[in-house]
């Protein structure tokens, strides 16, 4: 029976002190659980522990929306303030260099004058057109014919009231009939008219305008049927009158076309002296463009 206990005790004090280590590293594990569970979480999110020093030297403290509204009503405060993005147009021109204002007034200037056209009191054109004699009596055996004309007009002053001289080559032809046989003759002038202009309106638009003055001519030439015929030493070669013209100019571009009919009276020539038995008016209907020269 002894033997029996001492066999059975021996058999159950191995068990018990296995189940008592058991026991004991179970314990251990379910106490340190709770720290590796917490250290997975930390390292899954990212959070390094760090001193307590550390953490509140770094960790700015809070703001409340109350204490932000404080500081921007604050008058004390030396926050600086966003830029005004919008100002009245008082600031804006007070604030506006002087350079940039300059600018601005030149643009301002430089579309009025093209809404007033050029003020420019010098301007360069060129005509060209038809001549035609008109007779004030009835000349025997001579009939008006078709000539030409060309030259440039200069015109100098930028009111309603101008000069303008001009020169051109002037052509004048008549058919004269005699023994049954017609021959056109014909005279070329150089032109000299030193006319007054008197214009309506401004260069922004179409204008109106009557040319009136004296001019100087002189004979160039003479042709019997397009044949040259020599005036050397003839006499009544420089000639002198007065003429008149009224006519539009049509706003183009910089400058203006003009259309014109005009009439030459002739007063006499050099050798003859001033006379106003003339018959004959030279007529004239022309087509040309004049532009200015410089102005703004």
């Amino acid at each position: 029976m002894k033997s029996f206990f001492s066999v059975l005790a021996l058999t159950l004090v191995p068990v018990g002190l296995a189940l008592a280590q058991t026991g004991s590293a179970s314990g251990s594990t379910t106490t340190a659980s709770p720290n590796r569970r917490q250290e997975l979480y930390d390292q899954y999110h990212g959070i390094t522990k760090k001193p307590a020093t550390t953490t509140t030297a770094t960790t700015p403290p809070p703001t409340s929306k109350n204490n932000r509204t404080d500081k921007q009503q604050s008058p004390n405060k030396t926050e600086p303030k966003p830029p005004v993005v919008a100002a009245t147009p008082t600031q804006s021109t007070a604030a506006e260099p002087v350079a940039d204002r300059t600018q601005r007034v030149a643009t301002t200037s430089t579309k009025a004058d093209a809404a007033t056209g050029s003020t420019s009191g010098v301007r360069i054109g060129i005509r060209g057109g038809v001549t035609y004699s008109v007779f004030t009596e009835t000349v025997a055996g001579t009939d008006p014919a078709v000539g030409f004309v060309g030259g440039l007009t200069f015109n100098l002053g930028a009111g309603h009231v101008s000069f303008q001289p001009e020169v051109n080559y002037t052509r004048y032809s008549t058919k004269v009939t005699s023994f049954g046989f017609t021959a056109t003759e014909a005279v070329d002038f150089l032109e000299v008219p030193l006319f007054l202009k008197l214009s309506t309106g401004t260069y922004a638009g179409s204008r109106f305008f009557l040319n009136i003055g004296p001019y100087a001519s002189y004979a160039m030439s003479a042709s019997i049927d397009g044949k040259k015929i020599s005036l050397d030493g003839k006499n009544n070669r420089f000639g002198f009158g007065a003429g008149a013209g009224i006519g539009g100019a049509i706003k183009a571009g910089p400058g203006h076309v003009t259309l014109e009919v005009r009439g030459l009276y002739p007063l006499g020539d050099v050798d003859s002296g001033f006379n106003t038995d003339s018959k004959i008016i030279f007529g004239q209907g022309t087509l040309g463009y004049i532009f200015p020269l410089g102005g703004r």
